[in-house]
């Protein structure tokens, strides 16, 4: 049985430049119907102490690494690693500590009223210098960059009343790079970021939010799926997200679009299953790629960087070769499901 646990992160609080304090955080992230979410403020732990289960939502929280560009969310780290170092300084320091890292808007390229461009600059960076068996993180989609990418002194007020015409996915680039080094086992997750901020601004003699935390937790979610429920216990159940997110056991989706509560995508063969995260081998024989998305969707299964098959709400097709075979789906136009690969040897 498979327990699916949906949840948010990078999130910025009042400790950093949110606009939020934690519990208010929580409340938004509860009445969004989320379980879990990780809190990475700038260059700060200040919020540690809240950390735990809290009116239901397991609040984990970390820091983000943000010199001027390359920032990098650090998880699972007793201290802050310092923005002055280079970028593959403070990885190897969060990986030292015990840690691990997600890649932050790796593929930013606009500067505007709203933004500044935190690229990741240099891409042959992609982890600890002693990768062996680490994984990395890469944030594929990272809903304010994107809605700030595409905003212009023009479309900037009908972007924030319609705010789906200013997003587009994940760049072709990013996508590229994640398949570049998963094919080179350099093993590498995928996730979906809000980058909550819920800014406010004045215009005129009146104070707007832009994006409320409620209203951004709606929108891109990481769907952890488990073969145990969450522990009570908070320390455990931090150390289960984090275990679920390293072996790439996720997806995420943008919910405004549709949710999906339960994807089924899984590698089947002889009564066993394979799904994101796990490793398969074709040694006993052919595998069977099935997927249900439960509406109409536009599939498509990614295999080293191709798409190799495609279809409406299900999915069949039969491996007889070794690669990374991961998941896209699109309703209509817009980008909506990507899940983590199955590896097959």
């Amino acid at each position: 049985m498979i327990f699916s646990y949906p949840g948010a992160l990078h999130i910025h609080s009042i400790h950093s430049d949110g606009t939020g304090t934690l519990p208010e955080i929580v409340a938004a992230a509860w009445d969004a119907g989320l379980r879990w979410i990780i809190v990475t403020d700038h260059d700060t732990l200040a919020g540690r102490s809240y950390a735990g289960w809290h009116d239901g939502v397991l609040v984990i929280v970390d820091h983000e690494i943000t010199p001027d560009r390359n920032h990098f969310l650090a998880l699972g780290v007793d201290q802050v690693i310092s923005h002055q170092l280079p970028p593959q300084e403070f990885i190897d320091q969060t990986y030292a500590s015990g840690g691990f890292g997600i890649i932050a808007h790796p593929d930013e390229q606009v500067v505007n009223r709203f933004k500044d461009c935190y690229r990741w600059d240099d891409w042959t960076i992609d982890g600890p210098r002693e990768r062996a068996r680490q994984t990395v993180g890469l944030e594929l989609w990272n809903l304010m960059s994107d809605w700030g990418e595409h905003l212009t002194p023009r479309n900037q007020f009908l972007h924030f009343c319609v705010p789906s015409l200013g997003l587009s996915g994940p760049s072709p680039a990013t996508l590229a790079w994640w398949d570049r080094l998963n094919m080179t086992g350099r093993r590498t997750f995928g996730v979906g970021g809000v980058d909550a901020h819920a800014f406010r601004r004045k215009i005129g003699w009146y104070e707007i939010e832009i994006f409320p935390y409620r209203w951004l937790f709606q929108t891109l979610t990481n769907y952890l799926q488990l073969s145990e429920p969450l522990s009570t216990d908070a320390t455990e159940a931090t150390q289960q997200v984090y275990a679920a997110l390293r072996q790439g056991q996720s997806y995420f989706i943008n919910r405004r679009e549709a949710d999906l509560p339960a994807l089924h995508f899984v590698a089947r063969r002889n009564g066993h299953s394979y799904r994101s995260g796990d490793t398969a081998s074709l040694a006993q024989g052919p595998l069977h790629i099935e997927v249900d998305v439960q509406r109409n969707a536009d599939l498509r299964l990614i295999a080293n960087g191709h798409m190799i098959a495609h279809g409406v709400r299900q999915l069949r097709h039969t491996i007889t070769s070794p690669g990374v075979y991961r998941l896209e789906a699109y309703i209509g136009s817009k980008s909506w499901l990507f899940a983590n690969p199955i590896y097959v040897q």
